[in-house]
């Protein structure tokens, strides 16, 4: 392997670690605060209260969305001005402009907050392994909806994860149906959000430029969700509010650029097949954080779902070397 491709994987496992990180922040801010065994572990004892979570500082779910999006446009703008793509923020056609905001921007703001209210009824380890069923679902849509080749790679990865899918939902430790099921419906918002950047008025927009337009989409869809509900709030001490810059700064700059860089470098199969590492440092960040269990039949399960993805990663890439 030369030197280039060595970089694209490195830059490919890190930007997992970001990705597995940032549901763990997104927690801590639905939480209000660190689990009190957590922050005894890190600062001893005498932890101070506003770092430990509480009924009286928890945050309701569609805010914390909102201000993720909000801070997440932001950070797409700044990159966006200094790779000197600005301009092209003023270039784009209405069609595209709508399709961002109101379908991507839709979508994303749907998988988001999809998956902040399974993390109300499950570990946040087992709502990413679910979620991360998604590209198996992309790929079965894109055969029925675009007449793309439904082939032995994507059967196979279909079986894997639906059994996967199964096991972690029947031993995640969740009380009831509705946390796996609202963690298998963010999966399948995210596969009609991937589908879109393939499919939609604005697949041929710089991702530096629909980055923007996206997040302020789905940012203006979650504030639309705070305002019905009544649950708009914002963070009520400065530790969340550096929760959710950081949420952002990793998910938005950090991991975003990585990930980017390691498709350029290794092709997306590549680099589809790396990303699986998402959903694992998920599972480890929350079993450290969160104490989450991970027992056998779990395990199988979530091992499953990750074979299911990497079938359909694998098929991927073949078919592109064909």
């Amino acid at each position: 392997m030369n030197k280039s491709r060595l970089k694209g994987v490195a830059a490919v496992v890190l930007a997992s670690m970001c990705y597995g990180v940032t549901p763990i922040l997104t927690n801590i801010a639905l939480k209000g605060g660190l689990p009190l065994d957590f922050a005894r572990r890190i600062f001893g004892e005498g932890a101070p209260s506003f770092l430990t979570a509480s009924s009286e500082t928890a945050m309701p779910n569609e805010s914390v969305v909102m201000l993720g999006m909000l801070l997440g446009c932001l950070i797409s703008l700044i990159t966006a001005l200094i790779s000197k793509k600005g301009k092209l923020l003023l270039d784009v056609k209405p069609k595209a402009l709508l399709s961002m905001t109101l379908l991507g921007g839709g979508t994303f703001a749907a998988t988001m907050l999809l998956i902040s209210y399974a993390y109300r009824f499950m570990e946040p380890g087992s709502v990413i392994v679910l979620h991360f069923s998604y590209p198996v679902i992309a790929c079965a849509a894109a055969a029925l909806f675009f007449g793309e080749r439904f082939t032995v790679y994507k059967a196979a990865a279909a079986v894997f994860a639906a059994a996967g899918i199964y096991l972690v939902s029947g031993f995640c430790g969740a009380d009831s149906f509705v946390g796996p099921l609202l963690a298998l419906l963010s999966a399948f918002a995210y596969a009609a959000y991937f589908l879109l950047g393939k499919h939609s008025a604005y697949a041929d927009v710089d991702s530096s430029v629909s980055g923007v337009y996206i997040t302020l989409g789905a940012a203006a869809a979650a504030f639309v969700a705070a305002l019905v509900s009544g649950r708009l709030a914002l963070p009520s001490n400065a530790f969340l509010w550096l929760v959710l810059a950081m949420s952002g700064l990793i998910g938005y700059l950090i991991g975003l650029r990585l990930l980017l860089y390691g498709i350029k470098v290794l092709g997306s199969g590549t680099a589809a097949m790396l990303n699986t590492l998402e959903p694992v440092m998920a599972t480890l960040s929350s079993i450290a954080v969160f104490g989450e269990s991970m027992g056998l039949m779990k395990g199988l399960g979530c091992a499953l779902v990750l074979l299911g993805t990497i079938i359909t990663a694998f098929g991927s890439l073949k078919q592109q070397t064909q």
